[in-house]
């Protein structure tokens, strides 16, 4: 991302899409129970921008740290806990993957003008939680919850919401034929890109 692209989603502000905070989530002084609910805050953060609503499915998510909710001004921030970036990475691809069902198969984070960026590319399908999720004031959401965002409001998905979903998605996944070694032929899933089927001729 550019400081250019950047400054763009700063003028547009939140959306089912985009969220700013102006801090990390946690910190190496927290108790571990409190860091626990923390962390659990960002997993629910992150699986609400990445389905966010029927008419964003196709757009990048992205959860902005280091911006101040009412200036829109850079925030410094304490930067030693997402340090260094890369171990960090593993980290909440890790921690997401233990809560979120489809796993998340990739993500990015960098830091843009000392303003810390983490993307998520587009879906093929709602992520909802593979277990229970707790959170903050002894709240626990339960297995299955699916969130998606309106504006900058996170909601719990009904089966009404869902069923919105899954008729923007399509009912089948989407497949391609490829050649993937000589005469081998397979037929892959466009959602998770796994092999599903393979011919030789």
């Amino acid at each position: 991302m550019t400081g250019e692209e950047l400054n763009n989603l700063i003028e547009e502000w939140e959306n089912a899409k985009v969220d700013f905070k102006c801090k990390w989530y946690w910190n190496d002084n927290m108790p571990n129970n409190i860091k626990e609910v923390h962390k659990n805050e960002l997993v629910k953060d992150l699986i609400a921008l990445t389905n966010g609503d029927v008419y964003s499915i196709d757009k990048t998510a992205y959860l902005i740290i280091g911006i101040d909710d009412e200036t829109r001004e850079v925030y410094d921030f304490d930067k030693s806990t997402i340090l260094p970036l890369d171990k960090l990475k593993q980290q909440l691809l890790t921690l997401l993957n233990n809560y979120a069902q489809p796993e998340f198969l990739a993500l990015d984070i960098e830091f843009v003008d000392e303003v810390f960026v983490i993307s998520i590319p587009p879906r093929g399908s709602l992520i909802s939680l593979s277990k229970d999720l707790k959170l903050k004031n002894n709240n626990t959401d339960k297995k299955g919850t699916t969130y998606y965002r309106i504006g900058e409001d996170i909601r719990v998905a009904s089966s009404e919401v869902i069923g919105e979903f899954e008729k923007v998605f399509g009912k089948d996944k989407q497949s391609v034929s490829i050649t993937i070694h000589g005469d081998v032929k397979g037929v892959v899933n466009a959602e998770s890109g796994s092999v599903i089927n393979q011919t030789i001729n």
